[in-house]
């Protein structure tokens, strides 16, 4: 007899303050429905360890504590680990003097600890943008080559772009694609030596206005996502840049519910074609005429993780798009 009253109360005596009113923070269970599950798990450890003090035969359809259904709510959205990433492209635009004003305003300005951002300075101010700004801010180039060196005129390699105190690079973007003629197979080959060398990545994707009219949109963006793909072994170093050419420069946004669309199917196919861990923390980033204006509503969607911002990077509203989320 004795062993039941200790057993009886041993749920009790381990549970110590699940057993109140008081709601519990972690992971966002309240007290009730944690002590809901406890009580239930304890009564059935109970049972079990009674029929063998007794030497009684384990009761048929009394389920074990791994057994016992957990309805727990569910935690927390992936999206609340991924952190918010602001990418400025100021692409072939600026000199020192409007370059150095603009870094003073970011450096003056008072912006989210929480978001991680980092400005595409053009290859020749890398030097002067990495010096200047606030180490706060990340830097990076705008593109570079595949291999290490050698003579390829005009190029600049991860090697170089590293010796300038500088992490990241921007690939792939449409700019590249379809004015320089890069090819989704060029794009690969140069996010794989990016990464090898120790480089960030912010890989951009994105279909044109014909593709989209024409109903290719996901044909086009998994197409070019899987040369990335197949190109990737850390992918805590690649941040997928979403941004429908036409509305890059054009001042159309795509919708917050188009993004969102685009940004979930996406998410989709990394975990079918990559894996679920890679699809729940990769950041994918929405890019396409990004304004102080359209920035908070594009950033409420569940699965935009940031923005990748051009024209707009260059004026004081770049300091707004950085605090969408604040």
């Amino acid at each position: 007899m004795h062993h039941d009253i200790l057993l009886l109360l041993f749920p009790f005596i381990s549970c110590g303050d699940a057993f109140t009113d008081r709601p519990l923070q972690a992971n966002g269970v309240r007290a009730e429905e944690e002590l809901h599950f406890r009580v239930h798990k304890y009564l059935a450890t109970f049972i079990r360890v009674r029929c063998l003090l007794s030497k009684e035969k384990d009761p048929v359809g009394v389920p074990t504590p791994v057994q016992f259904p957990l309805n727990l709510p569910p935690q927390k959205n992936a999206n609340m680990s991924r952190k918010f990433f602001v990418g400025g492209n100021w692409k072939m635009n600026g000199d020192k003097k409007s370059l150095g004003e603009l870094i003073q305003t970011m450096n003056a300005g008072k912006v989210d600890p929480n978001v991680e951002v980092v400005c595409g300075a053009p290859s020749i101010y890398l030097d002067f943008a990495r010096s200047k700004l606030d180490p706060k801010f990340g830097v990076a180039a705008q593109n570079c080559y595949k291999v290490p060196k050698g003579a390829f005129t005009g190029e600049i390699s991860p090697a170089m772009i590293k010796d300038c105190g500088v992490n990241w690079v921007i690939l792939g973007h449409s700019e590249r694609r379809h004015v320089f003629g890069e090819s989704d197979e060029l794009i690969g080959q140069k996010t794989a030596h990016a990464l090898e060398s120790g480089l960030g990545v912010i890989a951009c994707i994105g279909e044109k206005l014909d593709e989209r009219e024409g109903g290719i949109t996901e044909k086009v963006v998994f197409s070019q996502t899987k040369f990335i793909a197949d190109n990737v072994k850390d992918w805590s170093k690649v941040v997928l840049a979403y941004e429908p050419v036409w509305a890059i420069g054009t001042g159309k946004t795509a919708s917050p519910q188009q993004a969102q669309e685009v940004h979930e199917k996406l998410r989709e196919w990394l975990k079918s074609n990559v894996s679920e861990a890679v699809a729940n923390s990769v950041r994918i980033i929405y890019g396409g005429s990004v304004t102080g204006g359209t920035c908070k509503e594009l950033a409420s969607q569940k699965d935009v993780d940031g923005f990748l911002v051009g024209g707009a990077s260059l004026k004081p509203e770049f300091i707004d798009i950085i605090n969408a989320k604040a």
